[in-house]
């Protein structure tokens, strides 16, 4: 039945016949948000963020400098829905994400002013950005997983909605295993470096290491006790 309803969905958007990319009206895409392979992007900056924002979406602001290189590291299985306050960066980012090698992107017509038009939900509470996560030279993460017989990185963001709905699994984890495993937590906005060191290809990613060696990595959203099979 999902499968029919996204066919359905597709035939009724506008599709640019130079990009891979399609438009679609607030009214088509509620329902299309409840798939599990899809990802909500908002590519408003922080201040229009924190004037309400759609529930359970990814924040990449389009201007910022580092705009491709974050948009790169969402996994691009994932069905992306784009938005911004009216369309027209939204549209931009369309042309230039359709174009990265995601497998369907869409741009969400109207923006977050015609989601709160249509009188849809949205969150107004303020993102929490505050992180224990610091930055840490490649040296002090390799003595850790030398010194350690397992080490599980956790590699991820805040501003990626995966890697945010992983954070308290990762946190029991830690709790109950503590005396087990180390866990290091890193994110690429205070460690860029980490992507290439650790072959990242989208967030979040978690890599174990046992006596200094890489035995098993996953990327994406991961059920505790899947999580907890794996030590």
């Amino acid at each position: 039945m999902k499968n029919l309803f996204f066919i359905i969905l597709i035939s009724s958007c506008s599709i640019n016949d130079n990009d891979l990319y399609s438009s679609i009206s607030i009214d088509k895409i509620t329902s299309a948000l409840e798939l599990e392979n899809s990802i909500i992007l908002d590519v408003r900056t922080e201040e229009e963020i924190l004037k309400g924002y759609i529930t359970d979406a990814t924040f990449i602001d389009y201007y910022s400098n580092d705009f491709k290189n974050k948009v790169d590291l969402i996994d691009k299985e994932k069905v992306i829905y784009i938005y911004c306050k009216s369309g027209g960066r939204s549209l931009k980012a369309s042309q230039i994400i359709s174009q990265m090698g995601f497998s369907e992107v869409f741009n969400l017509e109207g923006g977050f002013m015609r989601w709160k038009q249509k009188g849809l939900p949205y969150n107004n509470d303020s993102i929490n950005k505050k992180t224990d996560i610091k930055a840490m030279l490649q040296s002090e993460i390799d003595s850790i997983i030398f010194s350690n017989n397992k080490v599980l990185l956790c590699i991820s963001t805040k501003w990626c909605l995966p890697c945010r709905k992983m954070v308290p699994v990762i946190n029991k984890l830690d709790s109950v295993l503590k005396e087990k495993i180390h866990i290091l937590k890193l994110d690429p906005d205070y460690n860029p470096l980490i992507i290439k060191k650790y072959n990242i290809q989208s967030l979040p990613t978690f890599v174990l290491y046992e006596d200094n060696l890489e035995i098993w990595r996953k990327n994406g959203i991961i059920a505790y006790d899947d999580l907890v099979s794996n030590f």
